[in-house]
């Protein structure tokens, strides 16, 4: 079975972006040591600050289901919750 790629859009209000990089931080950090893990990337556009993609790559659909019940992942999700964060979920499929 091929990986499962994932790309995320996450796109912080300004005034939020410094509160939050520590969550993001975690959450790569936190990411990376999983198992079904492959690729992990948290790139920010340097033109918009607080407007963030995080390219993923995990072995399996079951990997991303642990991934999603994992502290560092539910703590991420409390923390832009309450903050008016546009989030964007893509599993875009490699043409070649």
């Amino acid at each position: 079975m091929d990986s499962i790629k994932i790309v995320a859009e996450i796109k912080l209000k300004p005034e939020y972006r410094q509160e939050l990089f520590p969550v993001l931080q975690a959450l790569v950090e936190g990411s990376l040591t999983e198992t079904g893990n492959n690729v992990y990337d948290l790139t920010e556009n340097m033109s918009l600050p607080g407007h963030f993609f995080v390219i993923e790559e995990w072995k399996s659909d079951k990997a991303i289901e642990e991934h999603n019940e994992t502290p560092h992942f539910k703590a991420f999700v409390t923390a832009i919750d309450v903050k008016g964060v546009a989030l964007s979920i893509t599993k875009p499929k490699s043409l070649f």
